[in-house]
């Protein structure tokens, strides 16, 4: 696979990063992370990621400098909420003008939703 095919992954717990590299595979993507410690702004930069999959509740989905630097090097970002509350997320993703913004709804999959934005 190719660096085209990358995505970073920024969730906060390790056990929910492996769920969504492996929902990332599932897609035909490369799941990158950063490294420990490092910060995701400074991940972006060095991985050139197409894509990236933040979580709304990490640190990053807050940071200026990280959606600075996905905007500079033309990452989509994929803006997640794997549970509510969501709703300050929302004018977040609009503020930021991010790829998508996915949240289950009662009934649905976050795993399909996550799934069918990173295809889109």
């Amino acid at each position: 696979m190719t660096d085209q095919a990358a995505v970073l992954i920024l969730v906060r717990d390790i056990l929910g990063a492996g769920l969504f590299a492996a929902l990332a595979e599932s897609t035909g993507h490369r799941p990158v992370f950063p490294f420990n410690g490092e910060r995701p702004e400074t991940a972006v930069e060095r991985l050139r990621p197409p894509r990236i999959l933040l979580e709304c509740f990490h640190p990053a989905a807050r940071s200026d400098s990280l959606f600075s630097a996905a905007e500079a090097i033309g990452s989509r970002v994929i803006l997640f909420a794997p549970a509510a509350p969501w709703g300050e997320f929302e004018e977040i993703a609009r503020r930021r003008n991010v790829a998508a913004f996915v949240h289950p709804g009662a009934g649905e999959s976050l795993a399909a939703m996550v799934r069918s934005a990173l295809e889109g």
